[in-house]
């Protein structure tokens, strides 16, 4: 227990209510706990943060950044599994720990991403179209799609290859398709170890009947997949992202789609969200989307909340998160980590 309450911001973002089921964590921990506005400016952001020694900081409009004005905080945790609503570099910079939640959603996230891939390859947009112009019957919308794909014998190309890629892996190769993955920092074994063959950019790109996209969004992948990429892929392709979706180029996108230089789309992420009504994508006839919903379910949604919680109670008796985005940052306050203790 700490001799005075280690006080705990709950900014009101997404899902956040999920953390007040998980509060006794917090209060054993001997932490307070207080839901504050989320912020849109860092002036807000100070005025509103200011004093207290952790903040569970979840997505929203604004992206968590003046640690240096806020003296007081020693951690923030992210119920998230991408962290780029915060500025990791300020927060290493300042000394202060960001965790997160990156297996909260694996599975739904894969399962959300196999949706995307079914549908795309076998053209389902395209098939709700033309049934709206009132070609009903078989023989009347088959012939007006061409090449409606096939799951068995296609070759999935991961882009990245973290723990909602090789999830997605896994289903795939269930369906009978040959998966490939383009993933820098993955060892060859670890690849093979789960059926995959990696590979590099160009050739994921110029292979895959499938391209998904699972890369973490930050300054060095934004619009990572540009219009030179997409023009490497086969006109019968399709692209799938769930990850973020500025780490598409939402423009070069747009444009392969409507030329036909790209059959389909299968997108759960956008650039600006909540993704609106003119957003051209969400027309297209060949765009199958969803409206960030990979971790959208009852299980992942408690994750979330007990996750959040648990975590920050970790940080408020002294130790380090479970899980760090920023490892090589030097804490303000030094902090253990858990493990058995020497025998004398």
């Amino acid at each position: 227990m700490l001799d005075k309450p280690f006080r705990v911001a709950l900014a009101n973002g997404l899902r956040y209510a999920s953390v007040l089921d998980f509060t006794h964590l917090l209060d054993a921990a001997g932490a307070s706990l207080t839901v504050v506005d989320l912020p849109t400016s860092d002036d807000e952001a100070v005025e509103r943060l200011a004093g207290y020694d952790g903040i569970i900081w979840p997505h929203g409009p604004y992206r968590l950044a003046p640690f240096d004005r806020l003296p007081d905080l020693r951690g923030v945790i992210a119920p998230t599994v991408g962290v780029d609503h915060v500025d990791l570099d300020a927060a290493t910079a300042a000394g202060v720990v960001v965790g997160n939640l990156p297996a909260f959603a694996t599975e739904q996230t894969a399962d959300a991403a196999m949706f995307l891939i079914i549908g795309a390859v076998r053209r389902v947009p395209q098939m709700w179209a033309q049934w709206r112009q009132g070609n009903r019957a078989i023989p009347e919308w088959e012939a007006q799609i061409r090449p409606i794909g096939d799951m068995r014998g296609a070759t999935l190309a991961l882009i990245g290859f973290g723990r909602i890629a090789r999830a997605v892996a896994v289903r795939a190769q269930s369906f009978g398709m040959r998966c490939i993955a383009y993933g820098p920092t993955v060892s060859p074994w670890e690849a093979a170890s789960l059926g995959v063959e990696l590979v590099d950019l160009e050739t994921a790109f110029d292979t895959g009947d499938v391209v998904s996209v699972h890369l973490p969004l930050n300054a060095g992948t934004h619009h990572f997949v540009n219009g030179d990429l997409l023009a490497r892929m086969k006109s019968s392709a399709v692209l799938i992202n769930v990850s973020r979706g500025a780490v598409v180029d939402e423009a070069a996108l747009l444009e392969a789609l409507q030329e036909g230089r790209i059959a389909g789309a299968g997108l759960d992420v956008f650039e600006n969200e909540p993704v609106t009504p003119d957003n051209p994508l969400v027309d297209l006839p060949n765009v199958l989307w969803l409206p960030h919903a990979g971790g959208s379910s009852e299980e992942g949604i408690r994750r979330v909340g007990e996750g959040s919680a648990e975590q920050m109670a970790w940080l408020a008796e002294g130790y380090w998160p479970r899980h760090v985005a920023n490892p090589g940052v030097q804490p303000r306050v030094p902090l253990r980590r858990r493990g058995y203790p020497e025998r004398g």
